[in-house]
């Protein structure tokens, strides 16, 4: 714990006073919360793997940044200490080479001591109401590296994004000798291949997801919104101590079929007798996630999606399915479905399957390429896919989203959202 002037002992008969209360530190507030977190031993195993990194690209520490987006609910920070908190555009931790982490964390007084309890790790600071490079730079300062090689997480793959504006040029104006690397693909090169405790938070959440999926299909009746749909699915997964990835509810009807692909917007569109509900469903559990993707129709599906489904989808998700085993090559994958589908006589989105990190992350097969790095292309234990295949008619005008998650193990693959495949679900 940092040298912290108002420890709640010594500030506690004058809380009201704002310079007091902003990063408090040693109260009894949380004592009680009860968090699952990773044990001591995987996060040092992370930290390990980090430091070997560092030393192989000459790197002094990393700053590992996160944030809330669509393929994460923290990145480096929930990797690197178990943080899961939504109210940040960008959180930050400081991992060094050598010495002691520290998580700057934005919210001061009550917030900063129930993240305290949460994460795993004994130094979490305040953001200095928002001056999170000035609060970065002090730790560097503390461990001798101003003038250091500072590697820099991405926080946002999309783009990818890393820091705040704000904060980067805080951290440069206070550590001016330092030299900053932007790392776009570090956090995966770290957590490409998963441990086992790891491949058992994803197991849960797989559970999670097909819990979801059963409760659209429960909640699926006429005159039910999309929305309600999507409420139905997030209660069974917070009830279940897990939380939302992504959720993606579309419905249309089958006799004039306006859907592809799940809505990534669930609308205020009215269910009706007839039609077929689309859902792409991944959820997560002490962040790290698994999907699952299956149509749900109200009333027996009509005799065209009951043969799509049947001729189509479920040979072409089988043949991808039939490719996952340890030493096997992306390359083979794509090969093997790159005309599984146009053989039937329809075409398909172009993704057919993807990695996941915590959460969505390379490599991505898709039916005319792969991308990725070296080290993605074979199959090997700890590695995790989600098969997302949305084949599609030949003319365009419906298909159907489907999608399962897996994990790569030493003697073949386990399944992390176990479900039935060959039917279509018949909502109630």
């Amino acid at each position: 714990m940092p040298n912290i002037a108002n420890d709640w002992n010594k500030v506690r008969y004058d809380l009201d006073k704002s310079a007091n209360f902003a990063a408090i530190c040693n109260s009894p507030w949380y004592t009680d919360a009860v968090y699952e977190k990773f044990s001591d031993a995987e996060f040092a195993r992370r930290h390990a793997l980090a430091r070997e990194l560092m030393a192989r690209d000459g790197l002094d520490a990393l700053i590992l940044c996160g944030s809330p987006n669509i393929y994460s609910h923290g990145s480096g920070v929930t990797w690197g200490c178990g943080l899961i908190d939504a109210r940040g555009m960008v959180q930050y931790m400081v991992l060094p080479r050598q010495g002691d982490p520290a998580l700057i964390y934005p919210h001061p007084g009550c917030h900063i001591e129930a993240a305290r309890k949460m994460v795993s790790i004994k130094d979490v600071r305040g953001s200095q109401h928002g001056h999170y490079g000035r609060a970065i730079a002090e730790r560097l300062i503390e461990l001798g590296l101003q003038a250091g090689r500072i590697g820099i997480s991405a926080a946002d793959r999309t783009g990818p994004e890393y820091m705040g504006v704000n904060a980067y040029q805080e951290m440069r104006k206070h550590v001016p000798e330092a030299t900053f690397i932007f790392m776009p693909l570090i956090l995966h090169e770290l957590s490409h291949r998963k441990s086992t405790e790891e491949i058992r938070a994803m197991g849960r959440a797989g559970e999670l997801a097909v819990k979801a999926l059963s409760a659209v299909a429960a909640a699926a009746r006429p005159g039910v919104r999309e929305y309600q749909l999507a409420a139905a699915a997030t209660y069974a997964v917070l009830n279940g101590g897990g939380q939302v990835h992504l959720l993606m509810i579309g419905s249309t009807s089958m006799q004039d079929p306006r859907l592809i692909f799940p809505n990534p917007n669930p609308s205020h569109r009215v269910l009706r007798e007839g039609d077929i509900i689309l859902s792409e469903l991944a959820m997560t559990y002490m962040g790290y996630t698994a999907k699952i993707g299956h149509p749900v129709t109200i009333g027996e599906p009509t005799a065209k999606y009951k043969a799509f489904f049947k001729e189509v989808v479920v040979p072409g998700f089988k043949t991808i399915e039939g490719q996952l085993a340890p030493g096997n090559t992306l390359e083979a994958v794509r090969k093997a479905a790159s005309g599984v589908f146009r053989q039937k006589g329809a075409q398909s989105r172009p993704i057919l399957m993807h990695g996941h990190d915590l959460i969505t992350s390379l490599p991505f097969i898709s039916v005319d390429e792969v991308k990725g790095e070296p080290y993605d292309m074979i199959m090997r234990p700890g590695m995790a896919y989600g098969i997302e295949i949305t084949p599609v008619n030949a003319d365009g005008t419906f298909g159907i989203f489907f999608s399962r998650s897996y994990a790569i193990t030493e003697s073949g693959v386990q399944a992390l959202t176990p479900y039935p495949v060959d039917e279509i679900i018949v909502a109630g």
